[in-house]
C-alpha cells in the first residue's frame, strides 16, 4: 500500500511538472525582452542545431530561458527578496550607498593594459607639444604639492569624513589626457571638464541635513594649475552645493544618476562660464514620471527603499530636435530625444547608444559640441541645443563603443563634424583613476 501511494505521489508530481513546462513552452515570450525592473535583458529560447548541442551550449542557454520567462517570476522573485530583506540588518542608508549600474573601477591592473595606456599616454603627448608648438600662448607649468586631493562631507560638529580622495600621480595624469583633447579643438575652441558625484555620494549629505552642513572638492583645483588655457575645470560640488542645502531635487535617491533639473544646473554653470545667456528652467515644457525605482534598488530589490520611489522630471527641448546614430562621422538611423514609452532614466534619449551620436534642436548657431561622457550624458545633453547646432556624444565603454565601429579616433570626428567646443561630463564612476580615464580616452583619441 505504501508502495503504491509513493507511486501515485510521484507520478502526479511528475505530470504537474509536465503541465507547467509544458505551458511554459507554449506561453512564454521565446524573444529576449529587457526588463526594466530588473535592469538587463532576459533571455531568450536558444536556437536547437547540432552544434549547439555538441558544445553543450544548448543546456545552459535553455536553462536561463527557463529561468528568466518561468510563469510569475517577478513575483516570485519580489516575494523571496521581501522575505529575506525584512531579516536583513542593513540600514537604508547602507542600502543607499550601495552599488547601481555603474562601479567605480581602480586603475589598471595588468601589464598589458599598463602597456597600451603608456602607449596611448605618449599618443597625447605628441599631440598636445605639436599643437603647443603653433601656440603663442605661455602654457601653465605650475605643479600641486600634496600626496592627492579628496572630497570632503562636512558637519555640524565642524569636523569633515574624507568622501574618496585622488593622488597626484593620477590627476597629473588626468590632466595629461585633458590637455591632450584640448589641442584638438581648433582657435578659440574650449575643453569643459565637469565630474559628477553619484547619488551615493550626493546623498550622504542631500539626506542629512540636519547633521551634514556642506561639502568641498580639492581635485579641480589640484588639475587647474595643470592644464592648458583653454581647458575650464568646473566644480560639480560648488555648482551642487547651494541647492542641495536648499532642498532641491537634484539627485534621485534609489538611482545612481542626477535628475534632469540636477543636470540643468551642471550645464547652466558651465555654459554662462563661457559667456552665455541662459535660457530659464521654467521655459521648459515639463511631465513628471512617479514611481521610479532606479538602479541602486534594482541592484539588490531591497523593499525597505520602496517607500523612497522617485519622480522623474522630464524637460523637453524648446524646437523640436532629432538625433542620429553616427559611425565613421556619417549619420546612420534615427534615435529617440525623449523617449515616451520609459518610466526610467532611459526615458532621456532612450539610453546611451553608440558609437556616437548626435541630437540638434532646429538652431543657427554656427558652432558645434562634442560631449565624452557616461550615462550622466543623457539628461544633460539636450540643454545645450539652444548654444549649439549639433550635440554629438560618444560613450567609450565597452558595450557602446569600438574605434573599428566608430571609425576613427576623436581628432577625425573634431575635424570632420566641425566641433569647437568640447565638454567632458564624467561620474565618480568613471572618472580621475579609473579605467575610463586612464586607458579608455588616451587610446582613442586619434
Amino acid at each position: 500500500m505504501r508502495r503504491k501511494t509513493t507511486f501515485l505521489v510521484t507520478l502526479w508530481w511528475v505530470i504537474l511538472c509536465g503541465a507547467v513546462g509544458a505551458c511554459l513552452l507554449v506561453f512564454a515570450d521565446p524573444d529576449p525582452a529587457v526588463s526594466e525592473e530588473e535592469n538587463r535583458t532576459l533571455a531568450g529560447m536558444p536556437e536547437l542545431t547540432i552544434a549547439t548541442l555538441r558544445s553543450g551550449s544548448f543546456s545552459e542557454s535553455f536553462e536561463n530561458f527557463l529561468t528568466d520567462k518561468f510563469f510569475m517570476r517577478s513575483e516570485l522573485v519580489d516575494g523571496t527578496k521581501a522575505l529575506r530583506h525584512a531579516f536583513s540588518a542593513l540600514t537604508v542608508d547602507e542600502l543607499l550607498s550601495g552599488e547601481g549600474e555603474e562601479v567605480f573601477v581602480p586603475t589598471l591592473e595588468t601589464q598589458e593594459q599598463q602597456e597600451d595606456a603608456d602607449a596611448a599616454q605618449e599618443t597625447i603627448k605628441e599631440i598636445f607639444n605639436e599643437d603647443a608648438a603653433d601656440q603663442t600662448t605661455e602654457q601653465p607649468a605650475a605643479t600641486v604639492s600634496g600626496e592627492g586631493a579628496s572630497v570632503w562631507l562636512e558637519h555640524r560638529d565642524g569636523t569633515k569624513t574624507a568622501v574618496f580622495t585622488y593622488s597626484m600621480e593620477d590627476i597629473e595624469s588626468a590632466a595629461q589626457t585633458l590637455n591632450g583633447y584640448a589641442a584638438l579643438l581648433p582657435e578659440g575652441g574650449t575643453l569643459h571638464v565637469l565630474l559628477a558625484p553619484r547619488a551615493q555620494t550626493a546623498n550622504r549629505l542631500a539626506l542629512h541635513l540636519d547633521t551634514e552642513t556642506g561639502w568641498n572638492s580639492e581635485t579641480e583645483a589640484a588639475l587647474r594649475p595643470l592644464v592648458s588655457n583653454n581647458v575650464s575645470v568646473h566644480s560639480a560640488y560648488d555648482i551642487l552645493e547651494d541647492p542641495i542645502l536648499s532642498g532641491e531635487y537634484v539627485y534621485f535617491r534609489t538611482d545612481h544618476h542626477w535628475t534632469a533639473r540636477g543636470a540643468y544646473l551642471a550645464a547652466q554653470a558651465m555654459l554662462e562660464s563661457a559667456g552665455y545667456q541662459t535660457v530659464p528652467l521654467g521655459d521648459y515644457q515639463e511631465k513628471t514620471i512617479y514611481g521610479f525605482l532606479g538602479s541602486i534598488y534594482l541592484h539588490g530589490r531591497n523593499a525597505k527603499l520602496r517607500d523612497l520611489a522617485d519622480s522623474i522630471e522630464v524637460f523637453y527641448p524648446l524646437l523640436p530636435s532629432k538625433s542620429f546614430r553616427v559611425s565613421n562621422t556619417y549619420q546612420k538611423n534615427e534615435l529617440t530625444v525623449i523617449d515616451e514609452e520609459k518610466t526610467n532614466y532611459l526615458v532621456f534619449l532612450g539610453g546611451t547608444h553608440g558609437p556616437y551620436r548626435y541630437i540638434e534642436g532646429g538652431y543657427q548657431t554656427g558652432r558645434n559640441m562634442l560631449m565624452i561622457c557616461d550615462s550622466f550624458g543623457n539628461s544633460i545633453a539636450p540643454f545645450f541645443l539652444p548654444y549649439y547646432d549639433k550635440v554629438y556624444m560618444v560613450d567609450f565603454r565597452g558595450e557602446y563603443y569600438t574605434k573599428l565601429d566608430a571609425g576613427g579616433g576623436v581628432q577625425k570626428y573634431v575635424r570632420s563634424c566641425g566641433i569647437d567646443d568640447i565638454y567632458i561630463v564624467l561620474s565618480d564612476s568613471n572618472s580621475i583613476g579609473s579605467l575610463y580615464f586612464n586607458r579608455l580616452m588616451p587610446e582613442n583619441i586619434d
